[in-house]
């Protein structure tokens, strides 16, 4: 899926994602060149386990079709976000965020290396809200 996009800063209230301080990624949309109807948002966050980036669409909850695009956002945002060079260690699922009532929140946790230094970074994207 071709995507693009553009920067925005939004405010999302994402309940039980919330930090104090500001996030070090802001949220940001992209739309799909094939299905322009379609728009995504990234919401701002720092990118770990207690402030995982998470995927929505705008006015409705994500559907069993939008999955479809689900390995190919996160890829765009890794290609925004991760420093060329790094290199790719491993993606898995893991459990991350704060724990409440209802299910187990889920992050595909992906890690990469940077090649200079050796020191391993993680990112995590939450993954709880698509069906």
């Amino acid at each position: 899926m071709k995507i693009f996009a553009s920067s925005i800063a939004l405010a999302l209230g994402l309940a039980g994602f919330a930090d104090a301080a500001a996030p070090k990624f802001e949220a940001f949309e992209v739309t799909s060149r094939e299905e322009p109807k379609i728009t995504f948002q990234f919401s701002a966050s720092d990118a770990t386990a207690d402030s995982p980036v998470v995927i929505t669409v705008p006015g409705r909850a994500l559907t069993k079709e939008d999955r479809k695009h689900r390995v190919s956002l996160q890829k765009h945002w890794i290609s925004l976000h991760v420093p060329e060079g790094y290199q790719f260690v491993s993606r898995v699922l893991v459990d991350c965020g704060p724990r409440k009532d209802g299910p187990i929140p889920f992050c595909d946790r992906y890690e990469f290396q940077d090649p200079a230094t050796k020191k391993r970074h993680e990112f995590y994207i939450y993954v709880g809200n698509w069906p």
